[in-house]
């Protein structure tokens, strides 16, 4: 049965990478099961948290977790503002 359920075809997963060009050239990763689904952020920044937000909401996906892969100021707090907008995300730290 479970094998049957992993086989079963599912919504495509998206993929966006999102550049920032107001200022720490840096790369943000969304990650989602799909349209609808559970959705993890990667790197977001400080300086571009209502475009992060906008996305997730055009998608209407569910975001679970901002994933920070090294601890830069710009990334912490953006979690930070992400999680006090959506206080469901749980933040995570590589």
């Amino acid at each position: 049965a479970a094998v049957t359920a992993a086989l079963r075809p599912r919504s495509p997963l998206i993929f966006r990478q999102l550049f920032d060009t107001a200022g720490s050239s840096t790369y943000t990763y969304l990650i989602a099961d799909g349209p609808g689904g559970d959705a993890v952020l990667i790197d977001p920044v400080l300086e571009q948290v209502d475009r992060d937000l906008a996305l997730i909401r055009e998608l209407g996906v569910r975001l679970k977790f901002c994933v920070n892969t090294h601890c830069h100021a710009d990334h912490v707090t953006g979690s930070g503002l992400i999680k006090a907008a959506l206080p469901e995300v749980r933040s995570v730290i590589a």
